[in-house]
């Protein structure tokens, strides 16, 4: 059984006053200290010690500042201990007061934990979740997420117990340089609160993964049970919005998205494990009348690529036609992947590696255990085949997540000059059930606290280790497709190398891995498991 309390420590007071002009600015910004002693709540033999390791934060003189010049100064600093021998999961939310006027959205911060490294940029404030109001402070106004994590009991020698595992962070906060004058005389206060669970699993992953279980085992589909216990694992999962990432980073759909090296995201689909990639939002879908609605759907990858195939591994992106060319719509890896691997058959396959092409023979019946299978009827009921995969393409893999996410889902595709040629234009869209993942996929999926630093990055210069070691969507060996094609060359398309970066020079008739990645219908539900790879959810229709 799980026991919650909740532990309200009003540490800090941030006060604003003084005047901003155009020419000169000057305000006067003081965190104060209320809390001065170690506090600590007993239930049973479950307890959390918080206790102060810095004063407080004082600025005087200070204005608007950028994430650099927010970064340089002294951090408030604090320490969560696990008194006892339960294991300990926790929130970290910052609660405004009621009585504020200064509004939190001028408000950044950063915060990491003493054995990670320092960020380079802040962060907006993430409003909590209403599945956790009733765990809130009363009398505070607003909360807003800071971390979440887990913290291992300690062990109990006669009679006496010795402290678990605990944690010291680091926390920033400062006034954002697009706030004006409009900041003059205003005031922010806000208290941390540490949100408390005590459960057997050490993994908060698996903690939220059997909340999502248990919410679709009494009705609700997987897309609303997802993003109802979003707030309860904010390390493996993470919005893409400009809410959380601010408008530079993040995109204006906000999925709701798997990050880290090894997220609990695995799902049980077609007998064999697939892993969640997140809920995908604003999803276009065509109707029986040619109508067009707008949705929310869960996007998955097949955990394993589909190289196996006798004598050969992996697969060209197109081949088979007298001239290449990178438009998915008509390319031999779409016809494959919808053709004989969606009906689990058999039939002509091609693959390649620089100029030799080959055509193949491949096998997705399931006669053959040693070799990948095809999607069984049953679960290709769970597919949804009328959303729309929008084909934008780009140009360089000098971009970063955001923007490529942006072309992806736009109209510039590669334009034949001369209309004699084997096409005009490259299709923007289509409409098949099996697909690849696009470069903002991989993009998003970075985690840990390089997050913010990674997604700035060009994607290609996800190689860096501190963002590929940190993105479980990384190949492990084989340099893998994505399907988004280079708008300029009608011979390549965009995919990842094994070291981490991606590419967007790649022949399209070269050989490479394939994983393929579908969307499930809205009604599909998640009955059981906790997402991880022991225990992956179980989908039911």
């Amino acid at each position: 059984m799980k026991v919650r309390y909740k532990l309200s420590l009003l540490i800090i007071g941030l006060m604003l006053v003084g005047c901003l002009y155009i020419t000169q600015s000057y305000a006067l910004w003081i965190i104060t200290e209320e809390q001065t002693n170690e506090n600590e709540m007993d239930v049973g033999c479950f307890s959390i010690g918080f206790s102060e390791q810095s004063e407080s934060i004082k600025l005087d003189n200070t204005y608007p500042v950028n994430d650099s010049i927010g970064l340089s100064t002294n951090p408030y600093t604090f320490t969560i201990t696990n008194t006892c021998t339960i294991n300990n999961n926790y929130v970290l939310t910052l609660n405004t007061l009621s009585t504020n006027t200064l509004d939190a959205s001028k408000i950044k911060y950063a915060l990491y934990k003493s054995s990670e490294e320092k960020p380079n940029v802040g962060s907006k404030l993430s409003r909590i979740n209403t599945d956790l109001e009733n765990l809130m402070v009363e009398n505070l106004g607003t909360s807003y997420i800071l971390d979440t994590g887990v913290l291992s009991g300690g062990t109990k020698v006669d009679g006496v117990v010795n402290n678990g595992e605990e944690v010291t962070y680091n926390l920033y906060l400062w006034i954002d340089d697009i706030a004006g004058n409009e900041v003059e005389g205003q005031t922010f206060e806000a208290s941390i609160n540490v949100i408390n669970a005590a459960t057997e699993s050490n993994d908060i992953g698996e903690v939220y993964g059997s909340a999502v279980a248990k919410c679709g085992a009494e009705g609700k589909d997987a897309v609303t049970c997802m993003k109802e216990n979003a707030n309860l694992d904010t390390i493996n999962l993470a919005y893409d919005g400009k809410e959380s990432l601010g408008e530079e980073l993040g995109t204006d759909d906000n999925n709701l998205r798997y990050i880290g090296s090894n997220p609990n995201n695995y799902v049980s689909f077609n007998g064999e494990k697939w892993r969640i990639i997140g809920v995908m939002n604003n999803l276009r879908s065509e109707q029986e009348d040619g109508s067009e609605i707008t949705g929310s759907h869960l996007k998955i990858i097949r955990q394993d690529g589909i190289a196996g195939q006798k004598d050969f591994g992996n697969y060209s992106w197109d081949y088979g036609k007298e001239v290449i060319e990178n438009n998915w719509v008509k390319s031999s890896l779409k016809n494959m992947l919808n053709g004989i691997y969606y009906e689990s058959g058999i039939g002509d396959c091609y693959t390649a590696q620089n100029e030799i092409g080959n055509k193949n023979t491949c096998n997705f019946s399931g006669s053959e255990t040693d070799l990948p299978k095809g999607i069984d009827l049953n679960f290709r009921e769970m597919i949804d085949n009328e959303i729309i995969w929008s084909l934008g393409g780009y140009n360089s893999v000098g971009i970063n997540s955001k923007n490529i996410y942006i072309n992806e889902r736009g109209t510039a595709v590669y334009n034949q000059e001369y209309p004699n040629e084997w096409t005009k234009e490259n299709d923007s869209n289509y409409h098949n059930g099996i697909g690849l993942i696009y470069p903002s996929d991989y993009g998003y999926a970075v985690g840990g606290n390089v997050r913010k630093t990674c997604l700035n990055l060009n994607i290609y210069d996800y190689y860096t280790e501190s963002c590929s070691l940190n993105d479980w969507l990384k190949p492990n060996k084989d340099y893998q497709w994505l399907l988004t094609s280079n708008s300029s060359h009608s011979g390549r398309s965009y995919n990842i190398f094994s070291s981490g970066y991606v590419s967007h020079t790649g022949s399209i008739d070269y050989a490479f891995g394939v994983w393929p990645t579908l969307y499930l219908k809205s009604n599909v539900k998640i009955i059981n498991g906790n997402g991880t790879i022991d225990n992956p959810f179980i989908l039911e229709s």
